[in-house]
């Protein structure tokens, strides 16, 4: 299980543009083709703007949305859609953004919005962040509990996001399925990433799963492990191919 953008790839300042590091690509696609290997991309992404990133031709599973989207390898497509408290609460921050002029900032999803800042001058960076402060969302009939979103930052930006689905929801629906000790590791970069680590740790009592910090610096983790791409990060794949392969062969 690998998260994308900072694990996988660099990140961009247009984030259509990022793409994977050199030699990621030809690992991917042998882990695809591997028998004995379920390869599945976890993202806070939409699903099927990840599966525009990806090299030609490779198809694999990918939980999108921060687990609240499958897009399956035969094109299938299931999500989770917020509940109408939460939308109404999305769509005010929407119009908060156009009135302050930052609706370029905006990158709408299923299950959240995330506000973008790298990149933008600094005073606007500091807009974004104040409103996250400022930001309520007030609904009468939502009840005591409110309408069930959460700030979440991450390299970058911010993100409002619909409770009740996480990187955690992805892993679990993914490990699941398969036979009790089955191998897992997930391999991720951001705070969005420590969810998964978290449920990681739940299955892998046994020491059946790893869960791999992919980053250039350290910092608090719940991950078994930390490692800098991207020549740890391809060592790490090439060590995981050969494990379900024998061998690993280029291209």
């Amino acid at each position: 299980m690998l998260d994308y953008d900072g694990t996988l790839a660099p990140f961009a300042r247009d984030r259509m543009q990022a793409r994977p590091y050199p030699g990621v690509a030809e690992r991917l696609r042998q882990l695809a083709r591997a028998p004995r290997l379920r390869l599945v991309l976890v993202s806070g992404r939409p699903a099927l703007e990840l599966s525009s990133l990806l090299p030609s031709g490779l198809r694999v599973e990918i939980w999108g949305s921060h687990g609240r989207e499958c897009l399956h390898p035969d094109g299938t497509h299931t999500a989770v859609p917020l509940a109408p408290a939460q939308q109404h609460c999305l769509d005010q921050l929407e119009a908060a953004l156009h009135e302050r002029g930052l609706a370029h900032v905006i990158e709408k999803k299923i299950g959240s919005m995330a506000l973008h800042t790298r990149g933008l001058p600094e005073s606007d960076a500091r807009q974004i962040a104040a409103l996250t402060g400022e930001f309520s969302c007030l609904l009468p009939d939502a009840g005591p509990e409110g309408p069930g979103l959460e700030w979440l930052p991450f390299d970058g930006g911010y993100e409002l996001r619909g409770s009740g689905c996480t990187k955690a929801t992805a892993v679990h629906s993914i490990l699941g399925d398969e036979p009790p000790g089955t191998p897992a590791a997930y391999l991720g970069d951001d705070q969005t990433d420590e969810d998964a680590f978290l449920a990681l740790r739940e299955y892998g009592a046994a020491g059946s799963s790893l869960a791999v910090l992919v980053r250039p610096e350290p910092r608090p983790t719940a991950a078994d492990l930390w490692i800098r791409p991207p020549e740890e990060l391809l060592a790490f794949l090439d060590s995981w191919l050969a494990a379900v392969t024998g061998s690993w062969e280029q291209g």
